[in-house]
């Protein structure tokens, strides 16, 4: 009796071709606070053995894709406006990412991210702010100052924004339920106090910086 022929050893195709950018993207999609190798190999549709072509680990993976998302923070054009102003776009660009990536704040809060992730920017700050007069010390104080004030502000506004759709009327209210009497100083500025808990009103810290820098540089010449 003529025995049945054995099916076709299953030929095992090559893994997927990927670039480290589109590992990257899968990363910043799945987000950065849950992503595991196995979650980011299930989304590109290959084994999690593949992925270790491209980056050594999650912490590697995590560290990448936030000097991608960092990195492609856009610096304000540079079309020889003073230092103030050039300051200030930065400034606004640098909120505008961390408040439309919230994945990052926590990242850096939590020293996940490396030095590695921000030194691209870093170099195009000093770039741009020495040709406009200010010496390299002085330039990383300003821009680290500017970060302290950005990223706080970011903070803040997700807070706000998480604990209460009125959080400025939260605010009023935490000082209005106190008895007479008791915060008297902060009750007669109530009204400033409560435009400050706007969660978008950081720029007011951001020219009193600038305020006092401009100062400086006026004096010293």
């Amino acid at each position: 009796m003529q025995q049945p022929s054995a099916p076709p050893a299953r030929r095992v195709g090559r893994p997927r071709r990927l670039t480290t950018r589109q590992v990257i993207e899968a990363a910043i999609a799945i987000g950065l606070d849950n992503v595991t190798m196995a979650a980011l190999a299930q989304r590109l549709g290959v084994r999690v053995a593949v992925l270790y072509n491209y980056v050594k680990g999650r912490d590697e993976l995590i560290d990448l894709a936030a000097r991608h998302a960092l990195t492609s923070q856009p610096f304000p054009d540079d079309h020889g406006q003073d230092w103030r102003s050039y300051a200030t776009g930065y400034a606004r660009a640098a909120y505008d990412l961390f408040r439309s990536d919230a994945q990052l704040l926590p990242l850096l809060m939590n020293g996940k991210l490396s030095p590695a992730t921000k030194v691209d920017s870093v170099e195009a700050w000093l770039e741009a702010m020495t040709v406009r007069g200010f010496p390299p010390t002085e330039a990383l104080a300003l821009l680290k100052a500017i970060d302290a004030i950005v990223m706080g502000s970011a903070v803040q506004a997700a807070h706000a924004r998480a604990h209460a759709p009125d959080y400025p009327g939260t605010v009023r209210a935490a000082v209005t339920s106190r008895p007479k009497g008791d915060l008297t100083r902060l009750s007669a500025h109530l009204d400033s106090f409560v435009a400050l808990a706007e969660p978008d009103a950081w720029e007011g810290s951001l020219h009193l910086l600038l305020d006092g820098i401009e100062a400086m540089r006026t004096a010293s010449t």
